[in-house]
């Protein structure tokens, strides 16, 4: 029973790696003029705190900018996934194969957070050389950076499942992105925003994801905040991944 159970984890962690190969580690390489569009927003968004701003101003900026590009490619998941199951017919593919709705999606999402490292390796070298964080804080953005992922990815994977063209699935996805990204406090202190509106800053995942990457890189959040965040974000995680395993519409009809 027990070699029968790792020849199936076995099976499945080679099908994530082959999706993910052929999915996101080709195109990158193959087409490498797709990373800008990973950099673009964020970077954008950062250079002109950095600019503009003091130095506690750019500190925002580089955790709305780790935030920006790991939601924004967790979430243009749904994007591509339309685009496979309707342009391609590959998700009929899929179902027809021994491939399960979890394998699937974790192997396309881990194919975007492929995309999306670059430019988060990027932003972690400027952490460490722009400020003086510990070996456990940059753990602690690694842990945050994987929380956000699970999270936007598994919106992205639910919405794709229900969108019926590419352009619509490219549009609901860009402003959605724009709620999670954007308009919450991502780029700036939760405390910006009047005390009796704070509440709806944090329903967003991305809110939270950011207040913990601004205590990770040495802002001034309060304590009871960072924890408050670390559960909010964890219950993110686990609610919206449910979702998508369970609510998501993987056979057609």
């Amino acid at each position: 029973m027990s070699e029968s159970l790792m020849q199936r984890v076995w099976s499945r962690l080679r099908t994530i790696g082959a999706l993910c190969y052929y999915l996101g580690i080709v195109p990158m390489f193959r087409i490498p003029t797709l990373l800008p569009f990973v950099f673009a927003t964020p970077f954008t968004i950062l250079f002109i705190l950095y600019v503009t701003g003091n130095p506690s101003a750019f500190k925002f900026g580089v955790a709305g900018a780790i935030t920006m590009s790991v939601s924004q490619q967790g979430l243009f998941l749904g994007a591509d996934l339309t685009n496979l199951k309707i342009e391609h017919k590959f998700q009929s593919i899929v179902v027809a194969s021994p491939v399960t709705p979890a394998v699937y999606m974790f192997a396309v999402a881990l194919a975007e957070l492929v995309f999306a490292a670059p430019a988060v390796a990027i932003l972690l070298t400027v952490v460490v050389l722009s400020s003086s964080v510990s070996a456990v804080a940059i753990l602690e953005i690694l842990a945050v950076i994987i929380m956000t992922w699970v999270t936007t990815s598994s919106i992205g994977f639910f919405l794709s499942t229900y969108l019926l063209n590419t352009r619509t699935a490219f549009l609901t996805v860009s402003f959605i992105s724009i709620l999670l990204s954007v308009l919450p406090p991502v780029f700036y202190p939760l405390t910006v925003i009047p005390e009796g509106f704070r509440w709806i800053a944090e329903l967003v995942p991305t809110t939270h994801s950011s207040i913990l990457v601004q205590d990770a890189v040495g802002l001034n959040v309060a304590g009871s905040s960072v924890l408050v965040s670390w559960v909010t974000l964890l219950g993110f995680t686990v609610a919206f991944l449910l979702v998508a395993l369970f609510k998501a519409r993987w056979r057609e009809g």
